[in-house]
């Protein structure tokens, strides 16, 4: 029996007040989402730490979005959807680097299409297999037959999971994954850049400043072999003589740019309307050096975040 039954009827009813009923159903379900998800959140996190991690890859298509969603999908438990998802994606793939290596097989079918692949050498056996696994279970779920509708849910997590991870597999080798180990410092600027704005979106799985802050610690500690975390939360001190980049006192906290003068490397330090009267005192500018000990708290990736000055800080000369 399939009961098709989340809203009340409120037009069988003469109710005056109909639309606050609407809004006090609508508070109920999202009260019920809210407990779902805070009892299902270790799940998703399980499940997305299962899917393998690939790198950055410059090759884009549209064929992304699709991969990302069918991600996020395998997360949340739909496994039927991500195969779904993964099957339409490996089609597009296939397609998007047919026509990048001059052959234009739109008119073919999937079969036929990996099979030519192979044969004009544009891709391995081995990718040739990924892509008929992947192609049968999606047939399968897609025709929803027999077989596939008598699956549990372990096994649909065993076909979704293989699916996804072939498809990352075929575009990793495909399109060529960024070499950590030579990338251009300012391809990192660009990585950042992407990763900044894609957690700012609303894609499917986007999580905003957090995910940001954690994507960027990955990539951070694959260039340059260095763990951003302090993996403490002991608050971190550093003494040392900066060079005043920036004084900023039209933003909410103010700020303050320092560079520290024995490693070049910039610190930014929310300052206090207290600090900067002192700031003033000194007659300190930009342009200055100056001796300080700033202070921070590590946040829950334990990695520093908000600086605050934590001595009086002093001119030099």
């Amino acid at each position: 029996m399939y009961i098709d039954a989340k809203k009340f009827d409120y037009s069988k009813f003469s109710y005056s007040y109909a639309e606050r009923l609407v809004e006090r159903d609508k508070d109920v379900a999202r009260e019920s989402y809210r407990k779902w998800i805070n009892e299902a959140v270790d799940g998703i996190v399980d499940r997305q730490w299962e899917v393998i991690d690939v790198g950055a890859i410059e090759q884009v298509g549209d064929f992304v979005k699709l991969l990302k969603e069918a991600e996020f999908t395998y997360s949340l438990g739909a496994y039927t959807s991500a195969i779904a998802l993964v099957g339409v994606c490996s089609e597009d793939i296939c397609r998007f680097f047919a026509t990048s290596a001059g052959h234009n097989l739109d008119g073919q079918n999937q079969h036929s299409r990996v099979n030519t692949l192979l044969r004009l050498g544009v891709i391995s056996q081995n990718t040739s297999d990924k892509f008929h696994i992947i192609r049968q279970l999606r047939n399968d779920c897609l025709h929803y037959n027999a077989g596939f509708k008598q699956k549990d849910s372990s096994a649909l997590k065993i076909d979704a999971l293989t699916a996804l991870n072939s498809l990352k597999e075929i575009y990793a080798n495909l399109a060529g994954v960024v070499d950590y180990n030579t990338v251009d410092p300012s391809r990192v600027l660009t990585m950042i850049d992407v990763i900044t704005r894609e957690a700012g979106s609303n894609q499917p799985g986007a999580l905003g400043v957090n995910e940001a802050v954690a994507r960027m610690r990955n990539v951070f500690g694959g260039v340059f072999g260095f763990d951003l975390s302090m993996n403490h939360r002991n608050p971190i001190y550093k003494t040392s003589l900066y060079r005043v980049e920036e004084i900023d006192t039209d933003m909410k906290p103010s700020e303050m740019t320092l560079r520290d003068m024995t490693n070049g490397l910039v610190v930014i330090v929310d300052i206090s309307d207290a600090e900067i009267a002192a700031i003033e005192k000194e007659r300190i500018l930009e342009g200055d050096v100056v001796a300080a000990t700033v202070m921070s708290v590590p946040d829950d990736l334990e990695i520093t975040g908000t600086w605050r000055l934590w001595s009086t800080i002093r001119k030099m000369g």
